[in-house]
């Protein structure tokens, strides 16, 4: 996901691009219909269909590609076209989302569609494909990847869905599917590269083009690409060599009309920006050497020296020590050391090219490459620009991109401070939500590395200094004992004040899941922070309740406990309102269990716990009975030649076979059929079988290119399920494993603030694993600390950023519910999430409706 779309129409939360995009849109989305015509609105997307047309599900759509200088023109064309011939069709409703959709970091699987039409049959799909081509002759529109482009203007083909069907993919995730001639769902898979399925029929009018794709060559390529380093919706980066021989390149790829970056440059015209200035600096030791520029086909190519080494982004995953249990004073020393080495260097390199007149403009870890010796290289100088003839740069990295009246040369001074924070403090994301957070970082980077004074930055004028509403809210996080009940009121009443209940998309401001996933759930939608905030005690204003009320009866709602509507018949039955949670429960249970995945976030798992709850409220023994099918089911699936975990699915808690675990575990405790501790021992074996030992002796999940801590696909989440597991049937090695996860669950500084993905699970974690004991109060009380780090205060109380960092978020998941709910674990013994398990603390009991707010 990419979290700068959801970061323009707010500047303090993230919000659906809708709202920012629809501020100006074409005037075609207000322009009344002909008569025998249905319009609609969904997202990003407005659609036009003929009354009386029926769409197959699927089969051969028509994508129409468009750049922002002619999108409106486009636009006439087509849906003048489509009106006239009755062709269902949508298009994108405005201006900025042509841009969005094009920009350097869209989705490369989907930049460049401008507009979808739905023939219904052969006849018709040639009669659009001939008309419109003739019609649309001579204009421009970004290259379609995931396309077959239709001759050479812009109209693109693929084989997909015209109507909604779902399946789970092999992650398990309800994802858009195609159905097979055996009837069977498979995933409609949209990557960048032009595909059709194998059963998928071929229209005649389309075979020569498919055949002509087939067998098409350009002129020989020069080079033969290694492998790919880094890939935009401009282009790629790639390591090749001549293909006569010689030396390692890199070769910088850039698409016409793509990559699209603020001022509406395209990846094009930077390359050739990129190229000039590399010519300029020919011969800093600093910069790469620039080799050639060639064209193949309609991409360019920026031919550059290859420099051996590694980004600094990843030569500081490497040694930064505050990442591991309990760093000796020695290894943050040595960083320290090392770090202002590299920074000095930086530094040179910087003056080196200010001295040839070029502003680099775009300085950041990962711009930069440590070599073997030590010494470091500046690359990507496509936002560089001539001092004396100077261009603002079109795109910045969040937390070093300068603010807007920064000119010239003090842009990389102010990237620079930047990077000497970022590297003590890789919080810097932070800074752009709340420029006072440089000040407060920079101390607490100051005080842990003993770092000597610094001269103040050329841009000092833009941070400002300590704020009496940060010192009160870090205030309540200090001491040897944080202040819980003053902690409590002021997050929560940071929640109530974001709530927005005049929307019906979302109530609090969170995740951007909650606008493609569930604005209702509790992960990230109202009942996870209802139910957050009943739980520890803090009030709930009546009026959200109704919100969350009014939405389960508009809203039709998917199975699942986290991200479905199984969540929130849970939340509302806490909350006092069991009639409507009975309900909401009786709907779901039409819904056929067949379809449902193995995760706990939305499958069996948290369908199953779900039922548990209301089979014990209740005393309904068809809904317990339920819940043992959905143990065969799942029994079932864990059997070797089922394939669980499936290739690419993930592990943990909340998307692993963890979930499984929890509950049969769940259902051991109601039976005491110990068949389902077997069942729960072989779903962690395979979660456990995904971890790796670190050299520090960390037990962490292995993503592949990293290792994870974290509660909902990192090792802390199945450490929580293997700690109650131990309880029923303790094992040396399993509890070995078990000790080796608890240590994951220490370090000083985290990435993120959230339960699911951040520090709030760890805490959750640590509470959990004492037992009733203190063993590891000493930590939890660090990271309670450490919280601070983070902390962003929302109308004067404690909020804090979600995931990315990049906007307050108020969710479960990401967000101040969620640490909410750490905390009230931690210093109140309050509970912890739905059906967690080893603790035993009960959830309170529901309230009756309409808990009295109190006024903060």
């Amino acid at each position: 996901m990419r979290y700068e779309a959801y970061s323009y129409a707010d500047k303090v939360f993230y919000d659906s691009p809708v709202r920012w995009a629809t501020i100006e849109e074409f005037a075609a989305v207000g322009e009344p219909l002909p008569e025998g015509w249905l319009g609609s609105a969904r997202e990003v997307w407005v659609g036009r269909t003929p009354v009386g047309v029926d769409l197959p599900d699927q089969g051969w759509k028509i994508h129409v590609s468009a750049c922002p200088d002619n999108a409106e023109h486009v636009l006439a064309v087509v849906g003048e076209y489509c009106l006239r011939r009755r062709v269902a069709h949508k298009f994108l409703r405005s201006p900025a989302l042509v841009r969005t959709q094009n920009a350097k970091y869209a989705s490369r699987g989907s930049s460049g569609k401008f507009m979808t039409l739905y023939p219904v049959d052969e006849p018709e799909l040639e009669r659009c494909l001939t008309d419109l081509d003739a019609a649309l002759t001579g204009l421009r529109g970004p290259y379609i990847l995931s396309d077959l482009r239709w001759r050479q203007g812009p109209l693109y083909l693929r084989y997909g869905g015209f109507t909604e069907q779902f399946c789970r993919s092999e992650t398990g995730e309800l994802v858009l599917a195609l159905r097979e001639p055996s009837g069977r769902l498979r995933p409609d898979v949209r990557r960048a590269v032009f595909e059709v399925p194998d059963w998928a029929p071929v229209p005649a009018v389309l075979a020569q083009a498919l055949a002509d794709r087939a067998t098409s060559s350009t002129a020989a390529f020069p080079y033969t690409v290694e492998r790919a380093l880094h890939f935009s919706n401009g282009g790629g980066i790639y390591v090749a060599r001549p293909a006569a021989g010689g030396d390692q390149v890199v070769l910088k790829e850039a698409r016409p009309d793509a990559g699209l970056d603020q001022r509406g440059d395209d990846a094009v015209t930077r390359l050739r920006r990129e190229h000039d200035i590399l010519r300029r600096l020919d011969g800093v030791p600093s910069v790469p050497a620039a080799l050639g520029y060639l064209t193949a086909w309609e991409h360019h190519f920026l031919v550059q020296e290859f420099v051996p080494g590694e980004p600094l982004n990843r030569w500081f995953g490497q040694r930064y020590p505050l990442i591991h249990p309990d760093p000796a004073p020695e290894a943050v020393e040595r960083y320290r050391e090392e770090a202002l080495d590299v920074l000095g260097k930086i530094e040179e390199g910087l003056r080196a090219i200010h001295a040839r007149g070029v502003v680099f403009g775009d300085l950041h870890p990962r711009n930069l490459i440590v070599r073997p010796d030590g010494r470091v290289c500046f690359v990507d100088f496509e936002l560089a620009s001539p001092a004396d003839d100077f261009v603002r740069p079109g795109l910045g990295a969040a937390g070093f991109a300068a603010p807007a009246d920064v000119e010239g040369y003090a842009i990389d001074e102010h990237a620079l401070d930047a990077l000497r924070l970022w590297i003590f403090m890789p919080l810097i994301q932070l800074t752009s939500l709340d420029p006072g957070k440089h000040d407060q970082l920079s101390r607490a980077a100051a005080r842990r590395f003993a770092l000597p004074p610094r001269p103040i930055s050329l841009t000092s004028s833009h941070i400002p200094g300590p704020r009496d509403d940060f010192d009160a809210s870090a205030a309540l996080f200090s001491g040897d004992r944080a202040d819980w009940p003053a902690l409590r009121d002021s997050m929560a009443a940071a929640i109530t004040a974001s709530a927005t209940p005049e929307r019906t998309d979302r109530l609090f401001p969170g995740d951007p899941s909650q606008f493609t996933h569930d604005g209702l759930g509790l992960a990230y939608g109202a009942a996870g922070v209802l139910w957050a905030l009943h739980t520890v005690g803090a009030p709930v204003d009546p009026d959200h309740v109704e919100w969350l009320l009014e939405a389960v009866a508009r809203e039709p709602g998917r199975p699942g406990l986290y991200t479905g509507a199984h969540g929130v018949a849970y939340a509302l039955d806490r909350l006092g309102h069991a009639r409507q949670a009975h309900n909401l429960l009786d709907r779901l249970l039409k819904e056929p269990l067949d379809g449902q995945g193995d995760d706990l976030a939305a499958g069996l798992p948290g369908i199953g716990l779900t039922l548990l709850h209301f089979a014990g409220t209740t005393a309904d023994s068809s809904l317990h009975a339920v819940a043992a099918d959905i143990a065969e089911r799942l029994a079932a699936r864990l059997e070797p030649d089922a394939g669980l975990p499936a290739p690419g699915r993930r592990a943990g808690l909340l998307h692993g076979p963890s979930g499984a675990a929890l509950f049969f575990l769940g259902l051991y405790d109601s039976t005491g059929d110990a068949g389902l501790l077997d069942l729960a021992d072989r779903a962690l074996a395979l979660d456990l079988a995904r971890c790796v030992l670190g050299d520090d002796g960390t037990l962490q999940v292995d993503e592949g290119s990293r290792v994870l801590p974290y509660l909902e696909t990192g090792s802390a989440g199945i450490a929580a399920v293997l700690h109650t597991a131990l309880r029923h049937r303790p094992d040396p090695e399993r509890q070995r494993s078990l000790d080796r996860m608890r240590g994951a669950a220490v370090p000083e500084f985290i990435v993120q603030p959230g339960l699911f993905n951040g520090r709030a699970g760890l805490i959750l974690l640590l509470h959990l694993l004492q037992d009733g004991t203190s063993a590891h109060e000493p930590v939890i009380r660090r990271h309670i600390r450490r919280l601070v780090w983070h902390l962003v205060p929302h109308q004067g109380h404690a909020a804090f950023p979600g995931e990315q960092l990049l906007r307050l978020s108020m969710d479960l998941a990401t967000g101040s519910a969620g640490i909410l709910l750490a905390l009230g674990s931690a210093l109140a013994d309050t509970p912890a999430l739905p059906f967690w398990t080893g603790r035993g603390v009960a959830d309170p009991a529901p309230r009756p409706p309409a808990t009295v707010l109190r006024t903060p």
